[in-house]
């Protein structure tokens, strides 16, 4: 339907651009009309209502008592000429005259139709744009309408591209006024947007953002050359306080559970935490970790960073004073980014005045309401929260696989049902438990296995050889084919004519 409208504006429903240009030209030459028109945008709440309803009562303040009198013609004249002669305070705030002609023709107006008859007449164009040909104000509704998270901009931008329209013809506001005026901007465009609220936490550590960023490359010697750092950093929603910044070369799970370990460790254990939805967030190693540390996982809406503005409005601070700023010959590896990223933190913003705190700082927030956080005063508990266990079935080369690796297990434990145990912060530590034993597993090595001898463990031998029964399934089975037992009819027939019934 666009690419029909669009040719329909170029085919013979276009309006001629010199044709145009002459008669602007020749309006502004024109002596009489020097003048320069505001546009004020139109909407269906009709400011332009409220102005015309001011201009009425300005009439009818001028005509005074004539409205109630019956003068004859002499009369009424000399009356419109002494009120022509006076100064009248207008809507707009100027002292202007009024000529005794346009003092009579409102009261005609009055007499006839009241009050009403005194509104100024609506344009006839009105709710329309004078500035953007018809054909192409329809064809901009359109290309709202199919998509309204096009911007009057981006919309005049296509129009120019596709050659309809020159850049100068008219401006972006005259499009926001024409979209404005059919309800295609504004408030009932934002009705298709979930509704947005200003919160905050009621308790320190009751809420927690989260969110990584982008930050400088650093030389990574796993990969061999230069990464791009990612920044995970926690901030407490009541206070603003930052618990923990730390860099990685890596956005997996166990870099985010590592960040969280040391918020956790450093500043409590937080009631919720609010997170968007990249796979460092929503893997299975974080939500097991949290429910074991009884913290809730709320993540919030595709696409809306808007709803942690918080951390968000953190990261534009961090990138000004730190990010912006830093000397890329001083740091040259990762803890020497992480080591001056908790240097400001702790060092500057948690203790400056904060804006959205009424000139508080952070950490003077944090603390006071730091008597009902819960924190971990033994550390092995801490740590003990970060494990993480498994079931897994053995194979019968006594292996079994976990998180895309393959380990072995002793022997004795082929085809039967074990629980891993792994560190999160630690993932290349595996072990199991055998009875009260713990014992470490690692990465099968084929290679080497296939250089191992093959050893069959003898059964033990019994202390007492076990009884001998003599019974031998086979040999019975014969016996019984052999000499059947004899049925009840056979039996009658043995005793009437004495008689043996044999198979052969």
């Amino acid at each position: 339907v666009i690419l029909r409208r669009l040719r329909l504006v170029e085919h013979g429903r276009r309006p001629h651009r010199e044709g145009l240009a002459r008669s602007r030209a020749k309006v502004a030459e024109s002596p009489q009309r020097q003048f320069r028109r505001v546009e004020t945008p139109m909407t269906d709440t009709a400011p332009s209502d409220d102005r015309r309803r001011d201009v009425a009562l300005f009439r009818l303040a001028v005509l005074g008592d004539l409205i109630h009198q019956h003068l004859r013609r002499g009369e009424l004249c000399a009356a419109l000429d002494a009120k022509a002669k006076s100064s009248w305070c207008a809507p707009h705030g100027r002292d202007v005259r009024i000529s005794a002609k346009t003092i009579e023709s409102w009261l005609t107006r009055y007499r006839r139709g009241g009050f009403d008859a005194l509104l100024p007449s609506v344009r006839s164009d009105r709710q329309r744009s004078r500035a953007i040909p018809d054909p192409v104000a329809t064809l901009i509704l359109e290309l709202k309408r199919e998509r309204p998270g096009r911007s009057a901009a981006q919309i005049i931008t296509m129009l120019v591209d596709l050659g309809h329209m020159h850049r100068r013809d008219f401006s972006v506001s005259t499009v926001q006024r024409l979209l404005a005026r059919h309800g295609l901007s504004g408030p009932r465009m934002e009705l298709e947007v979930p509704a947005r609220f200003r919160f905050r936490a009621a308790t320190t550590n009751e809420l927690w953002q989260v969110d990584a960023v982008h930050g400088p490359k650093l030389f990574d010697p796993a990969a061999g050359r230069a990464t791009t750092v990612k920044i995970f950093g926690l901030i407490d929603d009541r206070s603003r306080l930052v618990t923990y910044l730390r860099g990685s070369f890596r956005e997996r799970q166990e870099d985010f559970l590592c960040t969280l370990h040391e918020a956790v460790r450093r500043r409590g254990v937080p009631r919720t935490l609010l997170l968007d939805n990249h796979g460092s967030f929503t893997g299975a190693d974080v939500k097991v970790v949290c429910a074991q540390l009884g913290i809730r996982l709320v993540h919030a809406r595709p696409y809306d960073g808007a709803s942690k503005g918080k951390i968000e409005r953190f990261w534009q601070t961090l990138r000004r004073h730190v990010l912006d700023e830093l000397d890329l010959d001083a740091v040259q590896t990762l803890d020497d980014l992480n080591l001056r990223l908790m240097n400001w933190v702790d060092g500057r913003y948690n203790m400056q005045p904060h804006a959205g705190l009424d000139g508080r700082a952070p950490l003077a927030v944090f603390e006071e309401g730091v008597a009902d956080a819960r924190f971990f005063t033994d550390l092995d508990a801490l740590a003990a929260q970060f494990v993480v266990r498994v079931e897994r079935r053995v194979r019968n080369d006594a292996t079994c696989a976990l998180g895309g690796r393959v380990f072995e297990l002793p022997q004795h434990l082929r085809r039967t049902q074990v629980r891993l145990y792994y560190a999160v912060l630690r993932p290349e530590i595996v072990w199991i438990m055998d009875g009260e034993t713990q014992v470490f597993v690692t990465e099968v090595d084929a290679v080497a296995n296939s250089r191992r001898a093959r050893v069959r463990e003898r059964p033990a031998i019994a202390a007492e050889a076990p009884a001998v029964t003599g019974i031998n399934g086979v040999e019975a089975l014969l016996r019984r084919s052999l000499r059947p037992e004899p049925s009840s009819s056979s039996e009658r027939h043995g005793e009437e004519g004495g008689a043996t019934c044999v198979p052969f």
